[in-house]
């Protein structure tokens, strides 16, 4: 599916803030000072008057959107606080990080923090909590309702099409996957159980190759390490850094990985891991067309293996 077609399908739903629906006296002018609770307001069709570091915004989350009407404000830990000010909101929202900036926040509006959902074993699950968390403060139920209900359609609609694929069909959970982001030539981001990534695989009936006891959501690791699980396949969110293009050209060990010989491993476009409800859907959709790329060939190698 494409990107747009995607996006308009999730936000369709949504409502502006202000419109003849929504309770009086709800906050009208927000700011937010987090990206993933960015995500979520805008995931509701609320804009805020302002946001911290809207260009970096921009680059990371590429399936939300941002109206040029919304200020930038700066750093995440260090917003201009005269702009704040005179953009008078009445609702800032913030993360616990903010902690130590909260007295000088409530100086200005009513302040309440979220974003506790990112430290969650089930982070999706959080979002889309906190996704009607917010839409009851911001006085629109309904859109928050109608905004999580797409999110999980779209999810279901992505689990069904990798059903379809000649290569899953009646397996879906058979072949283990590493998700990962490659840092440099030699070391990568690997994604867990706990994380955003890791609990929309399960939702998707895949499973993750990077099972560990601790359910940690991310772990730092060096290649090598990725040949714990021969049967695997490699998912890697882009782009890929040109070092780390340039190693799997030339390196003796890498080409050796059980996956790398055997050509089970694709990318995928890039989605933020800190994401909300909209990065959540956009990531299942994207995983799934990067697994529709896999020769079966390889995937019926994989069902090999774990039959032997």
């Amino acid at each position: 599916m494409k990107r747009r077609t995607l996006l308009a399908a999730l936000l369709g739903g949504c409502l502006p803030l202000a419109s003849p629906g929504a309770r009086a006296g709800v906050p009208r002018r927000v700011i937010v000072l987090d990206w993933g609770l960015a995500e979520l307001t805008l995931a509701l069709g609320v804009v805020p008057v302002g946001m911290a570091n809207t260009p970096g915004f921009r680059r990371n989350f590429a399936a939300c959107p941002v109206p040029d009407s919304v200020v930038d404000l700066g750093l995440m830990f260090q917003p201009n606080m005269e702009l704040m000010l005179a953009l008078r909101p009445d609702l800032i929202v913030i993360t616990p990080a903010h902690a130590s900036m909260r007295g000088s926040l409530e100086r200005l509006a009513p302040t309440v923090t979220l974003g506790q959902f990112r430290a969650s074993p089930t982070p999706y699950t959080g979002a889309c909590e906190e996704t009607l968390r917010l839409a009851h403060l911001l006085g629109c139920a309904a859109q928050g309702e109608a905004a999580v209900a797409q999110s999980r359609r779209a999810i279901a609609a992505a689990r069904a099409r990798l059903d379809a694929l000649p290569a899953y069909a009646k397996s879906a959970g058979g072949a283990p996957i590493y998700m990962t982001r490659f840092i440099d030539e030699s070391r990568l981001r690997v994604f867990g159980t706990a994380s955003l990534f890791g609990e929309l695989m399960v939702q998707l009936g895949l499973r993750n190759a990077w099972e560990h006891a601790d359910r940690a959501s991310t772990a730092m690791i060096g290649f090598d390490a990725l040949d714990a699980d021969p049967r695997a396949t490699l998912v890697y969110v882009r782009p890929l850094p040109a070092m780390t293009a340039s190693m799997m050209r030339t390196s003796r060990v890498w080409q050796a990985l059980p996956f790398a010989r055997a050509g089970r491993m694709t990318g995928m476009a890039e989605v933020p891991p800190e994401g909300g409800i909209l990065s959540a859907a956009y990531f299942a959709d994207a995983l799934v067309d990067a697994l529709s790329t896999l020769p079966a060939t390889s995937t019926a190698q994989t069902q090999a293996q774990e039959a032997a």
